[in-house]
């Protein structure tokens, strides 16, 4: 079964849209560690599965994360959703949520909080009382002064969909923002807004370049959905095979009950906290 989120289809019913920025935090220790080699989730590209010490390393964890096996979460402590056969070589913020066979590289980031400027002030003080300069300020001044939220789109996820590749330092605004299946971000980006499928894109802002196979063919990919497979089932499939060739394996192997959906077990904050 394949889950569809805010218009992108991911290959797992766990990878679902989560405004929730909570995270908690917990220490790794030699038996954490092994759960994490055991069902291959690293956080190193190569030369070994894990950066983290097997004692007392600090890890955080978003509450609603769910990460699937044979990911990396390349040279960072954060784990966020992600699934299978993705990478990442930059820490990305707790609520992102990326798909399957996703490719980042280093320098993603994300911008800082957007400030109201239709208010009586561009300050904080209109929607938070963090930071210790309010927080102390109206405990001692008893402030009766009432704020409002600002648009939760701000704080809305970068949703990441399957098969995507993220060039280096690529800048996302602090909105929400949707990059659709197959797409590719240029290095040195600044991406504004959301991305489509297959597109190409690239400068500040970032706009489509160009993409990367004609219309019929990103509809065929689009309703195949390769990557609903682990690869290790691509009998017969070559890596320089012709796009078109690759689709009419893969329809056939379907057809044919040769390949069936990759369906591993997830895993969770609390699956962490119980194997440590």
């Amino acid at each position: 079964m394949t889950s569809t989120v805010k218009g992108i289809h991911y290959s797992t019913d766990g990878l679902t849209y989560q405004h929730d920025h909570a995270y908690q935090s917990l220490y790794t220790t030699p038996k954490l560690i092994q759960f994490l080699n055991d069902n291959h989730i690293y956080t190193k590209i190569a030369d070994g599965p894990q950066i983290l010490a097997e004692n007392n390393d600090v890890i955080y964890v978003a509450n609603n994360a769910i990460i699937e096996p044979n990911t990396v979460y390349g040279g960072t402590n954060f784990f966020f959703t992600m699934g299978a056969f993705s990478y990442t070589r930059e820490l990305l913020p707790l609520n992102t949520i990326v798909g399957r066979y996703c490719s980042i590289a280093p320098g993603f980031k994300r911008m800082g909080f957007s400030h109201p400027i239709n208010r009586f002030t561009t300050s904080p003080i209109s929607y938070s009382a963090l930071g210790n300069v309010n927080h102390f300020y109206e405990q001692e001044a008893n402030s009766l002064f009432e704020r409002s939220v600002v648009d939760e789109n701000e704080e809305a996820p970068i949703i990441i969909g399957n098969d995507v590749w993220i060039g280096q330092n690529v800048l996302f605004s602090s909105k929400g923002i949707r990059v659709h299946d197959g797409a590719v971000i240029a290095a040195g980006s600044v991406v504004t807004k959301d991305v489509p499928p297959y597109a190409i894109v690239g400068g500040n802002p970032a706009k489509v370049i160009r993409y990367r196979f004609d219309y019929h063919i990103i509809q065929e990919l689009l309703n195949i959905k390769w990557w609903q497979y682990d690869y290790g089932q691509f009998k017969g499939v070559r890596g320089d095979d012709s796009i078109e060739v690759f689709i009419n394996k893969i329809k056939h192997m379907a057809a044919e009950g040769i390949i069936k959906p990759y369906k591993p077990k997830t895993f969770t904050y609390d699956d962490l906290v119980a194997n440590r």
